[in-house]
């Protein structure tokens, strides 16, 4: 599916498909959105016509990649670059992914995705309401901007979860509880790679001079910074939750080690009381005939004396060690 967004000279910009490429290509002061939402019978189709826009051959076969990582590359002509989107959110953490391409240069943006993409369609939205277009290069920025957005308004809503995990910790419910936690740990894996690789991505377009750049840089050098700031946050954030989840695992796992360690001590205190007991127990529970105490007159008050006292005196040191 074809979507295309044609700017005409009186602001105006009309809402079309492919139909409208060609109007385009015949007035160089027009510009043009070209959005594509592809699936895996027609992407040859949408390589030649992303070949007929210029673009360069590498980057389109990237474009239909599976699975690659996100990447800027600078052409004569466009910035390439690789953006990893959000197609849906399942729940807290788990968002459903997809690589977003964008060709963007002074007269074009070519946005090229397997699925519907909330970070475009909120952009969409929100241009079709002003009535006229932004420049091809803010709507790409406000598109990764307004995806950023949504990733870090997630993030900040985790930390309530958090706080709700830790309370949970301390009840009945602490086996789910870390269950959980363990999975939140792997989710922010995901996506402390993928931040990173976003702000290696705006950290080289910031470094870029304007003379290596197919477009006017310093015109929108804010709303880079502003981008860039924004993935910032959402890495330092998704690696400092990273690193709460870690500790609240460690720290129930140390409490938990400590309990049973305490519970492992008063088992061994009472087994060390009772052991010379039995031992004594087992002696004179043996059914030989002669056995010399059980002749006398006090031998069970004296044996049972005796254990009362190797008894108390056991507790006695035990906790005088503290070890109860």
């Amino acid at each position: 599916m074809i979507n295309t967004y044609l700017y005409h000279s009186d602001e105006h910009v009309s809402a079309g498909n492919e139909e409208q490429i060609a109007l385009w290509q015949q007035d160089s002061a027009k510009k043009i959105w070209v959005d594509i939402q592809f699936n895996e019978n027609d992407i040859e189709q949408h390589s030649e016509l992303l070949a007929t826009l210029g673009c360069h051959a590498l980057a389109i076969t990237d474009t239909f990649r599976k699975r690659h990582p996100p990447k800027l590359e600078i052409f004569d002509e466009h910035i390439f670059l690789l953006y990893r989107g959000i197609h849906s959110i399942e729940n807290n953490l788990k968002y459903v992914h997809q690589q977003i391409a964008f060709f963007i240069s002074e007269r074009i943006l070519i946005t090229v995705h397997p699925q519907a993409s909330m970070g475009i369609n909120a952009v969409l939205t929100a241009e079709q309401s002003k009535g006229s277009f932004s420049p091809p290069i803010t709507i790409a920025l406000d598109i990764i901007h307004k995806s950023a957005g949504i990733y870090l308004e997630r993030t900040l809503d985790f930390e309530n979860e958090l706080s709700a995990i830790e309370d949970a910790l301390r009840t009945d419910s602490s086996e789910s509880a870390l269950l959980q936690l363990a999975s939140y740990k792997a989710e922010l894996i995901k996506l402390k790679r993928i931040f990173n690789y976003h702000n290696l991505i705006f950290e080289q377009l910031k470094n870029f001079s304007d003379e290596d750049l197919p477009i006017d840089s310093i015109l929108h050098a804010h709303k880079i910074n502003d981008v860039a700031e924004r993935l910032e946050r959402l890495h330092s954030l998704s690696q400092m939750h990273y690193d709460i989840c870690g500790d609240m695992i460690d720290s129930y796992i140390s409490i938990t080690s400590h309990q049973l360690n305490i519970t492992m001590r008063i088992l061994t205190v009472v087994t060390a009381v009772f052991v010379p007991l039995t031992f004594l127990a087992g002696i004179y529970g043996m059914n030989f005939e002669y056995i010399p105490e059980l002749k006398y007159r006090i031998a069970y008050p004296a044996l049972m004396t005796t254990m009362l006292v190797m008894a108390v005196t056991l507790i006695i040191i035990f906790k005088k060690k503290k070890w109860f």
